[in-house]
């Protein structure tokens, strides 16, 4: 049975470790083993305590030169062993009553892998009667001993065996980790407390280039080029302190990239408690780093523009809260940004601006409709100002609102020039009721004149031809005055607006949007007065058609300046032309067979009449002087009107020099089926 045993323990080696624990335990010399530069006593037998005439518990933790009687000598061996790694024996006699006690040392190294101790075993002789004693006595407990060694042994041998299964069954276990740590993609490193590697993952090999075999046994922080946030002493006393670290590393990859990563230090400690291996779990944050160094750059960008822009940006959160106000609101409003962040910006709205200017806002929230509107805004000194404000939400890749940004333009000046504008209107306006008052009470002045003159049976002929003269002379003299007065003035006003709105396009675009609107009302208003002198037209257009008007404007040119003035027509646009149309084609026509007899110097002068395609054309050409080259900016007043009136009927017009000398002129407009016509007798 014995032998059996004997034979399982060859098969299974007994843990040495045990094994010889056990040994030196029943040793009849006294053994002790040291550790550190001080030697201080790790493990002593009852042999050594004997010695000593100590406790165990009184001797661990000591330095073996406060026992040993050669303190001096003692150390010496100790740092020689230390130091090569190499045993020792020494002896030495020590005086002593009532004979002198020979002490012998043998000292050698404990290492596992490295030195970590140091074994003493010491003996003391006196008499060598004493020797032979201690000898026999030594060989009987030796032998008694050994036996109770061998049984020690089988039971060794059997925990041995047992042990070997539960390793085995650990290291499968091992195993099928470190499998299941290849498969992760993070960058998985195990190094001991020297920072030599132990363990590399396959996403270490995919990170950082290296294989594991090429990594294992390296340093860790010099393979990588390691660059810490931190004092790497801060980072050291954190993990020792709590076992664990997280923060951002720079590491250099074999290709020579460096890249930020995100570490995940553990630390292993034995069963002692003392640290003996540090787990790194790391993932590659460089994509992140970059992405919020481009939001933040982002960021910095936005700001920048913001500030510098001349209106007032703002940019709240999804739920409204205002969060960014540039510093055009601090200098305008005198507030600070805490004053009038969130919804502390209602302070500054008008009263009277301010109840539908949040609900406006909420609206706008809840919908995510663009926000818009003009309110008052109370500036640092106290006047209220009016403001346009718009804001727009700004969505993320799901459609879901991030953001509102918005602006606020200073729009008080435009807000008192349209004041101005409308009141300008309602003189006009008023004016022109004047006017037409002054008309139908002049009209029947002489109704009433006329029908006196009608009880005159002796003068009725005399006096119905003068009649009919002076009220055709009041009206044309009453048509004059609208044309040259009211409908000029308002032609004028209605330029000088368009240039206005050109120059706030270009300067304000914000403000052009209200500058053309004021255009809209302009051109009604002059709409109502060039109504009103529909009324007033020439007799031969009313009665003739156009082309007796423009006849009788040729003859007229011709008494008048001596030219030869000649009138062609492809036909008569009467019913195939609008009244407005005919109208705005006689003024042209007049204005430039007015122009040609004063300013031209020619002797002859052609209008002409014709449609091309669905487009009625008249051109009015002179053979005289011709345009100055280069023409004065914008022309003088009368093409400006002339552009004015073709711009009315939806025409074209061009004013140029002849080939042969002289210039034409030339509007075209569209015809029209003569639905819309109200000429009489057609």
């Amino acid at each position: 049975e014995s032998m059996n045993a004997r034979h399982t323990a060859m098969d299974h080696p007994p843990d040495l470790s045990s094994l010889s624990v056990a040994i030196t335990q029943q040793a009849p010399l006294p053994m002790a083993t040291v550790e550190g530069s001080a030697h201080q006593v790790r493990y002593a037998n009852p042999a050594f305590c004997l010695l000593m005439g100590a406790a165990l518990k009184d001797l661990l933790g000591k330095p073996l030169s406060t026992l040993l009687p050669n303190k001096d000598r003692c150390v010496t061996l100790l740092d020689r062993v230390h130091r090569s790694g190499t045993p020792v024996s020494h002896t030495e006699r020590f005086q002593s009553k009532p004979h002198p006690v020979f002490w012998s040392y043998t000292m050698w190294p404990v290492q596992e892998g490295q030195l970590v101790g140091i074994m003493i075993q010491v003996t003391e002789t006196a008499k060598r009667h004493s020797d032979t004693v201690a000898m026999n006595e030594a060989l009987i407990l030796g032998s008694l001993r050994q036996h109770r060694l061998t049984e020690d042994a089988e039971r060794f041998a059997e925990q041995l065996q047992r042990e070997v299964i539960i390793r085995e069954k650990i290291a499968k276990e091992l195993s099928e980790k470190a499998r299941l740590l290849d498969l992760s993609h993070d960058a998985i490193i195990v190094r001991d407390m020297e920072g030599q590697i132990l363990y590399w993952n396959h996403g270490a090999e995919e990170l950082y280039g290296w294989s594991s075999d090429e990594a294992r046994g390296q340093v860790f922080n010099v393979l990588l080029k390691t660059e810490y946030s931190i004092p790497v002493e801060q980072m050291t006393d954190a993990l020792l302190q709590f076992d664990r670290w997280t923060g951002e590393l720079i590491h250099t990859r074999r290709n020579g990239q460096r890249i930020t990563v995100l570490a995940r230090k553990t630390l292993d400690r034995d069963s002692n408690g003392n640290p003996v291996a540090v787990l790194e779990n790391i993932t590659d944050i460089t994509a992140r780093k970059q992405g919020e160094e481009a939001v933040r750059a982002a960021g910095e960008r936005f700001r920048f523009m913001a500030e510098s822009m001349p209106q007032k940006i703002f940019t709240a959160s999804a739920s409204g809260d205002m969060e960014f106000f540039n510093q055009q609101w601090i200098e305008f409003t005198g507030l600070t940004f805490d004053q009038i962040r969130d919804w502390g910006w209602t302070q500054f709205i008008h009263v009277d601006d301010l109840e539908d200017n949040i609900r406006r806002w909420k609206h706008s929230i809840d919908t995510g409709d663009s926000f818009e509107i003009e309110h008052r805004f109370r500036r640092h000194d106290g006047e209220y100002r009016w403001h346009m404000t718009r804001a727009h939400a700004m969505r993320d890749a799901n459609g879901k609102i991030s953001m509102w940004i918005g602006s606020n333009a200073d729009i008080h000046d435009m807000v008192l020039a349209q004041e101005e504008l409308m009141e300008a209107q309602l003189q006009l306006a008023n004016r022109a009721v004047h006017l037409e008052a002054l008309v139908s009470e002049r009209t029947k002045e002489l109704t009433l004149a006329h029908e006196q003159l009608l009880s005159d049976a002796d003068d009725r002929k005399r006096l119905e031809a003068e009649i009919a003269s002076t009220i055709e002379g009041e009206r044309e003299r009453l048509g004059q005055e609208l044309h040259d007065g009211l409908v000029q003035e308002l032609t004028g006003v209605d330029m000088l607006l368009h240039v206005l709105a050109q120059k706030l396009q270009k300067v304000v675009p914000e403000h052009a949007t209200e500058a053309s609107r004021l255009c809209q009302l302009l051109e009604k208003a002059h709409g109502n007065a060039r109504d009103l002198a529909k009324s007033f037209y020439p007799v031969e257009l009313e009665q003739h058609g156009l082309v007796a008007a423009l006849e009788e404007i040729a003859q007229r040119m011709s008494h008048q300046f001596g030219l030869s003035c000649v009138v062609q027509a492809d036909g008569e646009p009467q019913g195939k032309m609008s009244d407005i149309t005919l109208v705005q084609f006689f003024r042209i026509a007049q204005e430039a067979i007015q122009n040609a007899g004063k300013h031209a110097g020619g002797k002859h002068v052609l209008i002409r009449l014709s449609m091309k395609k669905s487009l009625w054309e008249l051109t009015v050409q002179d053979d005289g002087v011709g345009l100055p080259d280069p023409l004065p900016k914008g022309g003088g007043m009368g093409l400006r009107i002339m552009q004015y009136r073709a711009r009315i009927i939806q025409g074209t017009l061009t004013v140029k020099n002849a080939l042969g000398g002289g210039v034409v002129v030339s509007c075209s407009a569209p015809t029209t089926d003569g639905s819309d016509s109200t000429e009489k007798g057609h």
